[in-house]
């Protein structure tokens, strides 16, 4: 074969590799998110992927205030942060390293425990305060520093430790339900907190009811007025209130008590905004909400931007701006 031949073959043939490689080149999307949004955020990127290839979605899961600090005080890159308490977003990210919030699902809290739980044929949405504070009873929490499920187990606990409904088995219940805890069965987020369930650690633990659903846990329903589920309900979860630490180096937080809303949004330096804005789009889409529907969550439907400075173009339409505030967080 000559060698001129030859040198253009060779020559061809890298070229035609360099093209495949371009071609096949995707753009990966990272989403820093709250643990309770692994399953539902895994079935829409798998969605996503396939009817967009070259585009991949990476999920890193943590607890909420985690998600937000990879990104505030970290200085690390994502193109989406989503947390379980939207209020997060305007206090830890807003105007520094984001300029929109946008409210895109809801949730409620339960309790949530196993065939192995004690007392867990016997346990009532009447009995369940005196249920949990017996001796022997391994209670399960989240850190309320790290992960919204922590903060707003201990406001569902201070709801009901003022609810007329339970009477004498509500007296100190904060206190009484805080000693069944044990260091080791206080973990970072819910992921960590269904574990200890799962290995049979603990008996019971305060979980969101799309976590606990999705598991096949046993689940027992707690009415409204403590639940954290309901708007209307809005007024008497404000009495409810929690110290945390929202942002290193500062002091403690107040969180205030509100019905429980998903928030999220794109950081200002994320580095691919506009693929950030088509899977959100897909998100709030009629298969979005689905996905969400299926996993037990409550999607926000259009969803509601609550700080809308920045709205990429893409996502305006499938929102719709509010002066409702979202859970309040102040200093």
């Amino acid at each position: 074969m000559p060698a001129v031949f030859l040198r253009v073959s060779v020559l061809g043939a890298l070229v035609a590799i360099a093209t495949v490689g371009c071609k096949s080149r995707t753009t990966e999307v990272i989403v820093f998110h709250a643990s309770s949004l692994s399953a539902v955020l895994g079935d829409a990127a798998e969605a996503f992927a396939k009817a967009n290839p070259q585009f991949r979605i990476r999920l890193e899961p943590s607890g909420s205030q985690v998600a937000a600090r990879k990104v505030s005080e970290l200085g690390m890159r994502a193109d989406i942060v989503a947390v379980a308490d939207a209020a997060l977003i305007d206090k830890m990210m807003i105007p520094a390293q984001a300029t929109w919030n946008a409210v895109f699902a809801t949730n409620e809290i339960v309790i949530a425990h196993k065939d192995h739980s004690k007392w867990t044929d016997q346990i009532t949405a009447q009995n369940w305060p005196e249920i949990l504070a017996r001796d022997g009873v391994r209670l399960g929490r989240a850190d309320p520093d790290t992960s919204p499920i922590g903060y707003q187990t201990l406001m569902v606990w201070q709801l009901a430790e003022s609810s007329a409904a339970y009477g004498s088995s509500g007296a100190q219940l904060s206190a009484r339900l805080m000693a069944q805890c044990s260091k080791d069965h206080v973990v970072h987020d819910d992921a960590e907190l269904l574990a200890l369930l799962e290995s049979r650690s603990i008996d019971y633990a305060f979980l969101f009811r799309s976590t606990a659903e999705d598991h096949h846990l046993k689940i027992l329903a707690l009415p409204p007025e403590i639940n954290l589920s309901r708007q209307d309900q809005a007024t008497r979860y404000r009495t409810a209130q929690v110290e945390i630490r929202m942002k290193q180096g500062q002091g403690g937080a107040r969180i205030v008590g509100a019905p429980v809303t998903y928030g999220l949004t794109i950081p200002s330096r994320a580095p691919h905004p506009d693929a950030a804005a088509r899977f959100i789009a897909f998100l709030f889409g009629d298969s979005g909400r689905r996905l969400f529907e299926r996993r037990g969550f409550h999607p926000v439907s259009p969803a509601q931007c609550l700080a809308c400075a920045g709205l990429p173009q893409e996502l305006r339409p499938l929102l719709i701006s509010t002066a409702t505030a979202a859970p309040s967080a102040s200093p």
